[in-house]
């Protein structure tokens, strides 16, 4: 199915704009991050009433929709952002636009949030934008928030290669959401522009219609992992999930005898993801939180116990018989 054939299908209206007028947005509930970039974007662009969200969470979210009367609700930033839009905008059955000011994660569109309750994040329902605005001025200067966003994308083949685990033993999933989550990963590894990326993150996100399982598996359980245990807002979201990625597919490789016929072959799984991430320019970056001071390789011990009930790797190979010491000193090395 083509590309915009997928978009008219969910009624979802995409527009590119290269320059910074967001005129359209007036009079909308604007959701952003509470750094000073967006913010400082929307008032250097006339705007007053908006609500910034120190963090994507349940509470956050609650308290802005308790302020929100009926008018279209925007998500205007980052992940954070969009993601607490996407809540409220599903719990007063609003309309939704996206505008992400950069390509930072695939989560643009898809029909989930990721938000914090308590200590514990969680990936919850939501509901598709009725538009999403991309700003290539914005994007094109985007830096290592662009790296992050191709990272994220990158690690849609190590969540397809833990379904090929979880069919093994019986489980069932859609071969068209794997499709799209392998073609988002194709087209970034082939995209020329910001358009080019932009469709990438999009069909990721479509890939996570039903589930987030076809773009998210064990790489994003190290992302969750290390985001509570070094990150501090340190990394990206999409960094974090690129370390994850280096790391269980040189678990993947390290335990290919008892990791056997799957989507891609065990044994040189890690190599050929290296090789990937190094075309893109990401491995370096994705690197960068293994050697933080305050990473240790015993910290890993405990993926296992992120999120058991989807079925992964860490399923598998108990996180607390592994090595990671050596599992780390690989990867760098």
């Amino acid at each position: 199915m083509k590309f915009e054939e997928l978009l008219d299908e969910r009624r979802i209206e995409l527009k590119y704009v290269n320059d910074n007028n967001f005129d359209e947005l007036k009079g909308k509930a604007i959701i952003t991050n509470k750094g000073s970039f967006t913010r400082n974007l929307l008032l250097n662009l006339g705007f007053e009433d908006f609500h910034p969200v120190s963090e994507a969470s349940i509470e956050e979210a609650e308290q802005i929709k308790n302020l929100i009367k009926e008018r279209d609700i925007v998500g205007f930033g980052g992940g954070k952002a969009i993601d607490v839009a996407k809540k409220i905008a599903s719990d007063l059955n609003l309309n939704l636009i996206s505008v992400p000011t950069a390509p930072s994660h695939d989560g643009l569109i898809s029909k989930n949030c990721s938000l914090y309750k308590g200590s514990k994040r969680e990936t919850i329902p939501a509901k598709y934008p009725r538009k999403i605005i991309i700003p290539l001025n914005l994007w094109k200067n985007s830096g290592n928030l662009k790296k992050a966003g191709i990272c994220d994308l990158i690690s849609n083949l190590i969540a397809l290669q833990d379904l090929s685990l979880a069919e093994k033993r019986g489980e069932q999933f859609s071969e068209f959401y794997k499709k799209l989550s392998f073609e988002s990963v194709e087209k970034v590894l082939n995209c020329r522009d910001e358009k080019e990326l932009a469709e990438s993150l999009i069909l990721s996100g479509l890939a996570m219609e039903e589930t987030s399982r076809y773009c998210s598996g064990s790489e994003h359980e190290v992302e969750r992992l290390l985001e509570n245990k070094i990150n501090e807002g340190k990394y990206l979201h999409g960094q974090l999930a690129g370390t994850g990625i280096l790391i269980s597919a040189k678990v993947y490789s390290l335990y290919s005898d008892k990791l056997k016929d799957l989507r891609f072959g065990s044994e040189n799984f890690f190599e050929y993801i290296r090789n990937l991430m190094k075309k893109k320019d990401v491995y370096n970056f994705a690197i960068l939180p293994l050697l933080d001071e305050k990473f240790k390789p015993e910290i890993l011990k405990e993926v296992s116990e992120v999120r058991p009930e989807r079925f992964t790797l860490w399923n598998v190979v108990d996180s607390k018989k592994i090595d990671f010491e050596r599992v780390i000193n690989e990867i760098i090395g």
